[in-house]
């Protein structure tokens, strides 16, 4: 990625729908923050060369003379060294022969033999000295990356034996997260970086309108003056866009992974597809059926539009509604080619509407919920349906799942439940005796998921635990009138899968964004919108690489 720097881009595809006008409204957030644990795939560390020994080197292979004295009375004799004096003596009266030549010859190969020797241990003691030279510069780099990520968690003055045990714990940490960004599971913070691009469009819209004007706003969505100019201020700003084409009011949206397109199915039955880069409508996926009689606009209402789901492969477009179908549509030749826009397949199977589809993180995995209280799961993969599950005693109205074969689902009897597909079986949590059913679930990652309540409670779970993690948020769209009134409902919410950002919309003309931490849920940031109602929410999350298509490409 030589020169080019990352750069991070979130939609937020809403549904509002208001008295007179229903709209389609695009939130775009950027911020050019890097997140310090995205690291570059083609980055490799150059290994140093090694250095070869001289082959001139010198090495020492004179031998020292020594002379033999020899004792005749037959108890043999004695070598004795010579010292220069004696040795050049020697060699003076030394007779020459052929036994000396093989001294010499042998004396060369003795010396060639131990320099072999000498050259061969300095190699593997080289070789190994590399080697571990090499593992702690690694070990050296994967800590100084992670460094930059990670909060210190210990003390200074910790003992030396201690601190070694931290940074071998923090050393296999990193190189876990890198298998795990590999595999597509690493978990990422966004909601820091999103609340810094916040601040930034608040900045400009303060701009415009002036200071008290935008906190006032900001701070409790006044009515009156100050409130419409902040709100309008946004759609001048194109932070906020309308897309207008349905005849009735959107009840859902979808995004594809690259955030180059958007769906939204409405109450007239329509579904169309957006340009998210352009803010153009692209096509009908399914045309608005007009009426003229009451008996066209019985039939109307039963082609309404309840759930929409797009793949993760961004391949299938899925559409269910109160046809009690659902309906499989390839998005690569969706609006190219005639007849194009004609579902690839139909599965039927349920008794009753069809509220809720979900594809499961990853795969072609697909669930669908319904009012007749069941949920069937089809493999798109062989485009066949595969099972029911059975448990909720009134019709579904949310279901979710992460990377885990374990989707999440809320239904009108006021329970929540996690199904064991793989072990035939489910868990059953009750969030208490005065908390009103669920509206929405979202799944944040495997073992963990947030559920809005229609008392306006926020809720954050853990497969291991009956109860919500930490104390559930009471009110988290105010209340209707003055405080202390009847609390807003939480209508949707939706995550960015292994993240810690959480989007909720109700009919307070907000949409609040919520920092989610494995231990509690905390206010972090919330936009303003328009209209009175919010019915739907879509999060996508594209990386562009290079600045010369930062805003332009989702």
């Amino acid at each position: 990625m030589g020169g080019q720097d990352l750069h991070l881009s979130l939609y937020f595809l809403i549904v509002q729908k208001s008295k007179i006008l229903s709209h389609v409204v695009l939130i775009f957030h950027s911020t050019n923050l890097i997140p310090h644990n995205i690291l570059d795939p083609h980055q490799t560390m150059a290994l140093p060369r090694r250095k070869n020994r001289p082959a001139n080197t010198p090495t020492n292979t004179k031998k020292r003379a020594r002379k033999l004295n020899v004792d005749l009375s037959g108890h043999g004799g004695q070598y004795e060294d010579l010292d220069d004096n004696n040795q050049s003596q020697f060699n003076d009266e030394n007779v020459e022969s052929d036994d000396d030549d093989y001294d010499d010859d042998d004396a060369r190969m003795d010396g060639r033999e131990s320099e072999n020797k000498e050259e061969e241990s300095d190699e593997e003691e080289t070789v190994d000295a590399k080697k571990l030279r090499l593992a702690r510069e690694y070990l050296d780099k994967v800590e100084a990356g992670g460094s930059q990520d990670e909060e210190s968690e210990s003390d200074s003055e910790e003992e030396d034996d201690e601190s070694e045990n931290g940074e071998v714990d923090k050393i296999g940490k990193r190189i876990a997260n890198e298998r795990l960004k590999k595999a597509g599971l690493l978990q990422s913070k966004l909601a820091d970086s999103a609340l810094m691009g916040v601040q930034s469009m608040r900045g400009n819209i303060a701009e415009r309108i002036g200071i008290d004007a935008a906190s006032r706003a900001w701070m409790g969505g006044e009515a009156g003056a100050s409130s419409e100019d902040y709100a309008k201020s946004w759609l001048d700003s194109k932070f906020v866009t309308y897309h207008r084409g349905h005849d009735l009011t959107p009840t859902c949206v979808a995004l594809t992974q690259n955030g180059q397109s958007a769906f939204s199915g409405a109450k007239d039955g329509s579904v169309i597809m957006w340009d998210v880069q352009e803010g153009k409508k692209v096509s009908y996926i399914i045309p608005t059926m007009k009426h003229n009689s009451e008996m066209d606009m019985n039939h109307r209402n039963e082609r309404e539009i309840l759930a929409i789901s797009a793949s993760d492969d961004d391949r299938y477009l899925v559409v269910g509604g109160r046809d009690k179908c659902v309906k499989i549509f390839d998005v690569r030749t969706l609006g190219k080619r005639t007849n194009a826009n004609s579902p690839i397949t139909t599965l039927e199977g349920h008794k009753k509407a069809v509220t809720c589809v979900s594809f499961r993180n990853r795969t072609l995995d697909l669930y669908s919920g319904s009012d007749d209280r069941c949920i069937r799961r089809y493999d798109l993969n062989a485009m066949t349906y595969v099972e029911t599950l059975y448990g909720h005693q009134s019709p579904i109205v949310s279901i979710d799942c992460a990377n885990k074969n374990r989707p999440v689902s809320v239904a009108r009897d006021r329970t929540v439940r996690v199904w064991k597909v793989e072990e035939d079986s489910h868990l059953v949590f009750r969030p208490g005796g005065d908390v009103g059913s669920a509206e929405c679930v979202s799944a944040i990652q495997d073992g963990w998921f947030v559920t809005g309540h229609e008392d306006g409670r926020l809720a954050l779970w853990r497969e291991e635990k009956k109860r919500p993690v930490g104390d559930a948020i009471i009110a988290a769209h105010g209340y209707q009138g003055r405080e202390g009134g009847v609390p807003r409902s939480v209508m949707c919410c939706d995550a960015i899968n292994l993240s810690d950002l959480l989007a909720t919309g109700s009919n307070d003309g907000y949409l609040r964004l919520w920092k989610v931490r494995l231990k509690s849920l905390s206010v972090s940031l919330f936009f303003f919108s328009l209209s009175e109602f919010c019915s739907a929410i879509c999060l996508c999350l594209p990386f562009v690489y290079s600045f010369e298509n930062y805003g332009t490409k989702g």
